[in-house]
């Protein structure tokens, strides 16, 4: 057979298509560039102790960027998560000097997963726009954290050696935090990719009548949704 009106595609479209379908690729290449470029502006500054204290900081901005993918798979946001985070950083710290370290940690959960419930009734029941129902709880949120710290401000506060461990440890120069960054990564990976949930959050946020029509429960995928958003925004107020 002839190949005559066969159009082979160039190199450009051939890498346009391999980074489209790889987007983790051009991601770990900016990475790497602006790595070089700090290195080159400051030569010695890239190291060992500067990695590991990178990967530090960053992994509790990478737990809330997974709560934001989750929420934005649906065309929505959560603008709460950070007041989730505070919320069970705060709690826990004034808590531990009363209760078991990890009854504090428990308390400290319990209003970050009233706010994601509270969001999830809000926006997949009364259909409240994600933007403004986010940010009301925040701000509600805030305004439970000033007077519930009047409560307990001759208390004082502790951090439970666990998170410390946790949060600013090392161990052979890894830092500890990546103990629950990892499990929480492959886990969200998982259920975007193996579980019914991930693909109902794909459905509902590329068309969400054809997903009512396909017998998909509208407001059951977006509360739950919101719920895990706030348990893993509380899980990053922890290792804060």
């Amino acid at each position: 057979m002839s190949d005559i009106g066969i159009e082979t595609p160039n190199f450009g479209r051939r890498l346009s298509r391999f980074m489209s379908d790889h987007p983790l690729v051009p991601l770990i290449i900016l990475l790497l560039a602006l790595v070089g470029m700090l290195e080159v502006l400051r030569p010695g500054i890239v190291n060992p102790r500067w990695l590991a204290n990178t990967v530090k900081f960053a992994t509790p901005l990478a737990i809330l960027a997974g709560c934001q993918t989750l929420t934005m798979l649906t065309g929505g946001i959560d603008l709460s998560v950070a007041m989730a985070a505070t919320l069970a950083a705060f709690i826990t710290a004034t808590q531990a000097p009363l209760h078991d370290p990890a009854i504090a940690m428990l308390i400290s959960l319990v209003p970050a997963l009233l706010i994601g419930f509270a969001n999830g009734i809000g926006v997949g029941v009364f259909r409240v726009h994600p933007l403004i129902m986010t940010l009301g709880t925040s701000l509600i949120g805030m305004g439970g954290i000033l007077v519930y710290q009047r409560s307990v401000i001759a208390t004082g506060n502790a951090i439970p050696e666990s998170l410390s461990w946790l949060g600013t440890g090392l161990t052979y120069g890894i830092p500890n935090c990546l103990v629950v960054f990892i499990p929480i990564s492959a886990l969200i990976l998982f259920m975007l990719r193996r579980t019914g949930f991930g693909r109902m959050l794909y459905a509902v946020g590329d068309n969400e009548r054809a997903a009512r029509l396909s017998g998909v429960r509208y407001w059951q995928v977006i509360l739950l949704l919101y719920v895990i958003s706030a348990l893993l925004a509380g899980i990053t107020g922890l290792l804060y």
